[in-house]
């Protein structure tokens, strides 16, 4: 009895062991195809956020390699967001290979403005309308009305990007709602 439930956990430890390295395997080669998406579209990579707020046209910010890439493509100029205050966003998600892409930018794509807190330093609630990514950008947009173009790795990013390790690109805005 006692060589069976030893085989049975060899065998369980072994197949634990092959699901993390393949997890760790896929972030890995996540990494590899946003390194490559930045070197396709000759991307210069910025390790701090300029002084003067303007990024040009191929500047983006990546912070290290678990972080957003980020680029500011327009100012906002309504309110400065602060922490606890409700957001509408709107975005579109783009696949790293442009094949595939998902819009939620206008009503006539989402009848309703999705709505979050804004709350980057609690843990945002991971699900498939919030995440750690949007979070990050937001603080870096600084104020309503800005638009980013951003990269979001799977670990900070969405649920169904988190579950398929995959990295997406977005257009994204945000409007802080009266309080």
């Amino acid at each position: 009895m006692k060589k069976y439930i030893v085989i049975i956990l060899a065998a369980f430890a072994l197949f634990a062991c092959e699901s993390s390295q393949n997890y760790s395997v896929q972030v890995a080669n996540q990494k590899k195809k946003i390194k490559e998406y930045i070197a396709k579209h000759n991307l210069n990579i910025l390790s701090s956020y300029p002084k003067d707020s303007v990024f040009k046209p191929t500047d983006y910010l990546w912070e290290n390699e678990d972080s957003i890439v980020f680029h500011l493509t327009q100012k906002g100029n309504g309110r400065e967001v602060k922490v606890g205050d409700i957001v509408q966003v709107r975005w579109v998600q783009y696949t790293l290979d442009g094949k595939d892409s998902v819009s939620y930018w206008t009503t006539s794509d989402l009848s309703f403005p999705l709505e979050i807190m804004y709350n980057p330093n609690g843990v945002a609630e991971r699900n498939n309308l919030n995440c750690i990514g949007w979070q990050n950008a937001i603080g870096k947009m600084k104020h309503s009305g800005a638009i980013a173009d951003i990269i979001i790795p799977s670990p900070i990013g969405l649920l169904h990007a988190f579950n398929s390790v995959t990295a997406y690109r977005y257009k994204f805005t945000f409007l802080v709602l009266p309080k």
